[in-house]
């Protein structure tokens, strides 16, 4: 393998992480490369272009490996639940206004009629904010180049 071939070091499923990896690897002076990286999006579409594809020249990869396993050593951070109280603030509004608006309409049409447009909020809660799972590192076996 030639010395300007890139190889793989992670596949990570959310954007934060595999900036912040990047980010981490930059700063220690190693060559990175991040697959997808303007790709953004609150689904999970992300799954189905395989991820953020983290990749380090074949010459730094002994070097990146050995910053990421010192990354991966440490203990994961608490999870903090204000996303999710937010999340449920902003559901809460809407479903007051859509409730507030539609009262009307389903005063003259019943409410059997309307109640697809009161459950529509209901339905954002199916939305991914915040995209959790283990990433595939490909860290070298042997911490030399």
């Amino acid at each position: 393998m030639s010395d300007d071939a890139m190889v793989p070091i992670a596949i990570l499923l959310g954007r934060g992480e595999a900036l912040t990896v990047a980010a981490m690897l930059d700063a220690a002076g190693i060559i990175v490369h991040v697959g997808g990286e303007y790709y953004a999006s609150v689904s999970a579409e992300v799954v189905a272009i395989g991820g953020f594809r983290l990749t380090v020249p074949v010459w730094q990869q002994g070097d990146a490996s050995a910053v990421i396993a010192a990354m991966l050593s440490e203990p994961a951070p608490a999870v903090s639940m204000q996303s999710r109280r937010a999340i449920g603030r902003l559901v809460t509004a809407i479903t007051a206004s859509v409730t507030v608006l539609s009262l009307p309409y389903v005063m003259a049409l019943g409410f059997k009629a309307m109640l697809a447009v009161l459950l529509a909020p209901t339905f954002m809660l199916g939305i991914p904010v915040n995209v959790q799972g283990r990433g595939d590192y490909y860290l070298a076996t042997t911490g030399s180049d």
